[in-house]
């Protein structure tokens, strides 16, 4: 497939060849939609939503004809257990038909919480990261490393071999709109005990970990999804807060990837480039060779795998073209250039060629140096007979369903969700005198806001299992009228902000589908303001959950009478067709607890009083 028309003779034929062979293998790919009978038309503006739950022929001869080193799934890819074996089987086939004969990496965002995308009915979710960093001060790494375990057994048995995951970025910015509780804590030397113990597990259970964003994504206002965001801390700083984790990491637990952040840092790299538009811009750091090779190789001695974040992102994709960017990062120094475009219709298969044409031809030109190309392949090469699993590539499709039966349905692993869930749960800020427990199990009613009918209903389900008391759900945009009309012994507040965003989903494709929130942001606080005082007012008890993120306690402090943070909302459909999640079962046994829930907030939430924030306990 492809010619390079540079190349005239026989030998410089082959050469060009063996070079599209070792470029291929640096490229992994997203074929999370395919639409094998359609092209892209002004009509459907290229958007194809036909998920790829089995192997179309036109993908498995792609992967046979170029030799691609590796794909990446995503929850529309993975509906069953049986499936999703099956289409894990039938990749490695495609590869195993090349000429190369190189079996694949097969990587997944399975972080925990916000980030899971194995389907919930059948595979065990945990919560994630800010979750896991709430428990340190009373349970140390060992959730960090637990949940890492389990979940490294549940992918390794679906024929995963590369997780990317866990987060190393230290959320030190309130406003992050893409990191927030996905990382383990607003301190770097909790994030960096976390992140090793989650490593070591991860790669214990022989599933390669990613450690991510690097330099370090915690500082940001920006979604690298939709735009560039830019780091303006000091070289010292840097080294103090976004770089320790990684230094720690790579120092303690050595990860088998690394993966790159869409980000600006000057102080690391202020060196620009010229954009599509002519602008001149600071480097990102996934296209700079201070940052990727300078600094993370020979400064900080690195030896595995650095990989992309998705070059689909507009952190990339709105400054370079396709190609350009995968030239430049590998000229910066990374080893995989992760979806660097969309396999969506059959055309875009002929736009790989000319990727990978145009990187050949940056060698033979000197643009790329084919030494450093080799130490990539090798790097790549060990990464794989590390940690791809031959054995699960040549069992049958039955063997390996039996299996995965067995792995899946280890009781451990939910009661090592529910312990999580129960240990994570937190007061923000001290509790009013005579507040706990919250509720009577004995009776009574109860009102709960929820911003979805889902949320509603999970916790009228997991409140009824622990109270007799009336569970009434109120949707926001009546809420203020049904309080006025009726009253309870205590209003629940239930808040999931921010929004959800486009990591959470998948990728960019989210983003024009993303359930947004049923109020404008602002009306929506203001009904929640509305209706805690109203509550106040006539004696009830008043609750606020952070769902989420907990920085917004603090628009509430002197309207609740507990304030709890459950780092995490998911629930899904379990026996009897009906929702359930553990962190609904944590938060209603913390509601009829006369004691305070165990968990320690890992950031700081400030005081609308402007006291002393109520912080993580010594060492957390």
């Amino acid at each position: 497939m492809g010619s390079i028309s540079a190349c005239g003779s026989d030998g410089s034929e082959q050469r060009a060849q063996l070079l599209r062979d070792k470029i291929a293998q640096k490229i992994m790919l997203d074929i999370r939609y395919f639409c094998p009978d359609q092209q892209r038309t002004e009509e459907n503006r290229g958007h194809c939503a036909e998920p790829v739950t089995e192997l179309p022929g036109a993908l498995a001869r792609m992967i046979s004809d170029t030799g691609v080193g590796g794909v990446i799934l995503f929850a529309d890819n993975l509906e069953s257990v049986d499936q999703i074996i099956g289409l894990n089987s039938d990749l490695q086939a495609a590869a195993a038909a090349s000429h190369l004969g190189s079996p694949l990496l097969i990587g997944i965002d399975q972080e925990g919480g916000r980030v899971h995308r194995l389907p919930r009915a059948e595979v065990v979710a945990f919560a994630g990261n800010m979750a896991i960093g709430a428990t340190f001060p009373l349970h140390g790494d060992r959730f960090a490393g637990e949940t890492a375990a389990a979940m490294a057994e549940q992918l390794r048995a679906l024929g995963f071999n590369v997780n990317f995951a866990p987060t190393l970025d230290v959320n030190s910015n309130p406003e992050n709109p893409v990191i927030n509780v996905r990382s383990y804590s607003e301190k770097p030397e909790v994030v960096a005990e976390l992140g090793i113990a989650a490593i070591r597990a991860f790669q214990e259970q022989q599933v390669a970990a990613t450690v991510k964003h690097f330099p370090g994504h915690g500082d940001t206002s920006v979604d690298s999804h939709t735009g560039l965001p830019r780091v303006d801390r000091s070289l010292e700083q840097a080294r103090a807060m976004d770089l320790l984790p990684f230094s720690r990491a790579f120092d303690q637990a050595q990860p088998a990837l690394t993966m790159t952040a869409h980000i600006q840092y000057p102080a690391l790299d202020d060196t620009t480039l010229v954009s599509l538009d002519g602008e001149e811009i600071v480097v990102p750091a996934t296209l700079s060779r201070r940052i990727l090779t300078d600094l993370l190789r020979d400064d900080m001695g690195y030896e595995g795998v650095i990989v992309t974040d998705s070059l689909g992102m507009a952190g990339i994709s709105d400054y370079f073209s396709v190609e350009d960017a995968v030239v430049k990062t590998f000229a910066a120094g990374a080893d995989i250039a992760l979806m660097p475009l969309k396999i969506r219709f059959p055309e875009d298969i002929a736009r790989l060629d000319q990727i990978i044409d145009r990187a050949v031809e940056a060698v033979l030109e000197g643009e790329l140096s084919e030494a450093e190309i080799d130490a990539s392949l090798a790097r790549i090469e060990s990464l794989k007979q590390r940690y791809i699993d031959s054995q699960w590539i040549a069992a049958s499709e039955n063997e390996k369903r039996k299996k995965a039966e067995q792995v899946l349905a280890d009781p451990q692993h939910a009661r090592l969700a529910d312990e999580l869930a129960s240990a994570a749960v937190s007061a923000i800020y001290p509790p009013a005198e005579g507040v706990l427990p919250v509720l009577d199990k004995k009776g009574g009613k109860i009102q709960v806001i929820a911003p979805a009918p889902a949320v509603g209903e999970a916790f009228r389900l997991s409140l009824e299992g622990v109270t007799n008391a009336a569970v009434e759900v109120l949707d926001p945009h009546t809420a203020l009228e049904r309080l006025q009309a009726t009253s309870g012994d205590v209003l629940i507040v239930a808040s999931i902000v921010p929004g959800e965003s486009a990591v959470e989903l998948g990728g960019m494709e989210d983003l024009g589908r993303l359930q947004r929130p049923p109020m404008a942001l602002d009306d929506l606080y203001e009904t929640y303001r509305k209706s805690l005082a109203i509550a106040r007012e006539r004696g009830q008890k008043t609750v606020f959950v952070s769902m989420r993120s907990p920085y917004e306690a603090a628009r509430f402090q002197r309207l609740a009478d507990l304030h709890l943070a459950s780092f995490d909302y998911k629930a899904y459909i379990g026996t009897g067709d009906l929702l359930q999640g553990p962190i609904y079962r944590a938060l209603a046994s913390a509601l009829v607890s006369d004691a305070l829930p165990t968990g320690r907030l890992p950031v700081t939430v400030e005081s609308e009083e402007q006291e002393t924030p109520m912080e993580t306990a010594a060492g957390g």
